[in-house]
């Protein structure tokens, strides 16, 4: 097996189940359905029954099974599910939520076995008990041939029960994270006068501050929430650095659930791109389409990454699995694999029996017979195996368009909002747009902006970009005057974060008066008079609701913007009117006012616009697309095989590159008709699954209706 193999296999244990008599039969099955690599949870209450007594002999057994079998293993290490002893030694370490309730130790459907969600990571005895663990499993593990990968944390979040942001349920305001938050800020200003200045109190010492729990402060919440956040970052990587020193012969990494917002954001979870830079290689849970691909692939900057818990084969007591076959098989997976993703572990095996997760997620009956997604795993396998190899080395071409996506700016939208609904839309809707019509693109996150760190990048897209740093938008500015394209939306660094106060001049942190380009006057999209008043959505903030019930709607959260070249563009919520010198007029709602403008910056250039287009793409794209294109354009940026189909946005292409050259294309053609697509590239591409075979000598080919597959280039 090479350092970094093409992992395809499942996810098999979890403490107590699957029962021990299943375990012989369901390894060689494995081993027959052609897998390479099956994961075994070791379970911190489990396997450590008493403060000096470890318990591995179920663990130990399977590895000897994997072994024989041929199954490389990946141990992953699981620590939300607290031993009983360990609140008894320790009472003070249970995990306390901002209305002062203490949470006791509990079951949940995914930790069946209680003592979830664990201490609180800022808890010092907690932390030693932890690394004991840790240190006892590595070197039990370490020296067993079967072993080929570490994978130190399951999806990391704080706790399950506060998995979605909600004021009354944020964790953790405990004594030992008020010492942690103190120190923390203590290291991020200095000087209690420095807090004061950007908070706006008059605190006389760190000892003073108030555990913010609301976001009415806004700086004072993003500087809680980002402590948090740091806390979860340290947690892994003593982790993985104790791992790795103790078992320096085995990849060591984590797997997150993708922070795409809902459920996982950064006001509870984890910051997927500081965790990224920890690992050998990087790993989430995902499902198809391309927004969790797209954040996975951008946190990891070029390492391998692989998808350890596919979720494709989902279900419950509530709800049974689906039928899947093949063809569903591949419409998960082959788009994931042209974004660059290396290898699958199904969620799981065997079907749960225990708890409300039962009887599903398997690969097979609850009775270990083949259901129909048994042999569509393996026929997907048989098919795929032959080329995993050169799979490996194929990568995508550098993607030339970022979209930017800041920890920071999306606790201030919670803090605003109470809700990250609006901002992941406004998100979701560049990355879809961007993939349907084959522009390559990756995420930008703040800290990379602030760092300069956008190889590649010509085209950057700011969606929502109300709160950012003094760092940023100094980066930024250099960035569009060397030739950088940007594509920003209303309010760009609204509110500043290095200094904690609303901008007088917006754009903000300078970049008014850099750019000769300032927003007037500013409204929301529900005070606009619109000829068709919509009403205000579920989504709208509890204060607005109300401003709206007193004084009326006049207009929606949606509105049409005219644009010169005879489109239109959805805006959303937020409505900014623009003036400066140099301005060209790209856009107007009411034909006299602009909306949307380009300027030109040093050798670059500026679209400006006044509302949030990203989030109305989902009302239409038509206008939206135009703007992406004039930016394309300037930017000198091309889709994929500059492709160009009957039906625009219809048939998507990923290219895995090989030196620089085509190896790989993922084919997908989303619309139930044929496709006739003109596509700058040549030679012969044939279907692993299809059996196409497309002579692309005339520079076109016709796509079915539905079609799907990974064609190799001859």
């Amino acid at each position: 097996m090479t350092r970094y193999p093409f992992i395809f296999g499942a996810q098999y244990y979890r403490a107590p189940t699957p029962e021990r008599e299943c375990w012989h039969a369901d390894l060689s099955r494995m081993r027959d359905l052609g897998f390479n690599a099956v994961k075994f949870w070791v379970q911190w209450r489990w396997s450590h029954r008493a403060w000096d007594r470890f318990c591995f002999d179920d663990v130990d057994a399977l590895m000897d099974l994997a072994h024989s079998n041929g199954l490389a293993v990946t141990l992953n290490t699981i620590f939300d599910v607290s031993p009983v002893w360990l609140f008894e030694r320790y009472p003070d370490a249970k995990q306390v939520n901002v209305s002062g309730q203490t949470l006791e130790p509990y079951v949940v459907s995914h930790r069946q076995i209680g003592g979830h969600p664990g201490p609180c990571y800022n808890h010092p005895g907690a932390l030693e008990a932890r690394r004991r663990f840790m240190a006892e499993l590595v070197d039990h593990f370490k020296g067993r041939p079967a072993l080929s990968m570490w994978d130190v944390w399951n999806e990391p979040e704080q706790s399950f029960g506060a998995r979605q942001p909600d004021w009354r349920t944020l964790v953790c305001y405990c004594p030992h994270c008020r010492a942690g938050f103190e120190r923390w800020l203590e290291g991020k200003y200095g000087q209690i006068e420095r807090l004061n200045q950007v908070w706006g109190r008059c605190y006389e010492a760190f000892a003073q501050i108030e555990l913010p729990r609301t976001g009415g402060g806004i700086a004072d919440f993003v500087d809680w929430r980002e402590f948090h956040l740091d806390t979860m970052t340290a947690e892994a990587t003593w982790r993985l650095d104790m791992t790795r020193e103790r078992d320096p012969d085995h990849l060591c990494y984590l797997h997150v659930v993708p922070n795409v917002m809902s459920p996982f954001n950064a006001v509870t979870c984890v910051d997927d791109f500081a965790l990224a830079e920890k690992c050998d290689v990087f790993a989430a849970t995902m499902n198809g389409g391309p927004v969790f691909p797209s954040q996975v692939i951008s946190a990891a900057r070029g390492k391998v990454c692989y998808n350890v818990e596919s979720h494709v084969n989902y279900g419950s007591l509530g709800m049974h699995q689906r039928m899947l076959g093949l063809d569903e098989l591949l419409a998960d997976f082959l788009p994931q694999i042209g974004m660059g993703v290396k290898g699958f572990l199904f969620w799981q095996y065997r079907p749960e029996v225990l708890g409300v997760e039962s009887p599903a997620w398997g690969l097979v009956r609850p009775d270990g017979a083949d259901r129909p997604i048994t042999r569509a795993v393996a026929s997907f396998w048989q098919a795929l195996s032959p080329c995993a190899e050169s799979l490996m080395k194929a990568r995508p071409a550098p993607a030339e368009i970022g979209i930017w996506k800041s920890r920071k700016n999306e606790v201030f939208h919670f803090a605003v909002d109470g809700s990250l609904q609006a901002l992941q839309a406004d998100v979701e809707g560049y990355i879809h747009l961007l993939h349907r019509h084959n522009y390559p693109f990756r995420i930008i996150s703040g800290s990379m902006l602030a760092a300069g760190q956008m190889e590649d990048i010509r085209v950057l897209v700011m969606p929502s970009c109300y709160y950012v740093t003094q760092e940023e938008a100094d980066t930024l500015d250099r960035w569009v005057r060397g030739g950088g394209v940007l594509l920003c939306e209303a309010h760009l660094a609204g509110y500043s974060a290095s200094t904690g106060r609303h901008s007088r001049t917006t754009p903000g942190c300078g970049l008014a008066e850099s750019w000769g380009l300032q927003e007037t006057d500013t409204t929301s999209s529900f005070n606009l008079r619109l000829d068709n008043s919509q009403q205000f959505d579920a989504s709208v903030p509890e204060d607005v609701r109300k401003a709206l019930s007193d004084f009326g709607v006049s207009g929606g959260r949606l509105f049409p913007i005219s644009l010169d070249d005879g489109a239109f563009v959805w805006g959303a919520r937020r409505y900014a009117a623009l003036q400066g010198d140099g301005l060209v007029q790209v856009g107007s709602f009411d034909g006299v006012e602009t909306c949307i403008a380009s300027v030109d910056v040093g050798d670059g250039m500026v679209m400006y616009c006044g509302t949030n287009p990203g989030e109305g793409a989902a009302q239409g794209e038509d206008g939206l697309l135009s703007l992406i294109a004039q930016c394309a354009r300037r930017g000198g940026v091309r889709p994929t095989l500059d492709a160009r189909a009957q039906t625009p946005g219809s048939v998507q292409f990923q290219v895995l590159q090989e030196e620089g050259a085509p190896r790989f294309v993922v084919v997908v053609n989303s619309s139930d008709q044929e496709q006739q697509v003109e596509l700058d590239a040549s030679g012969r591409w044939e279907g692993l699954f299809t059996g196409a075979s497309w002579d692309l000598s005339e520079g076109g080919v016709s796509v079915p209706a539905g079609f799907i597959d990974l064609l190799v280039v001859q």
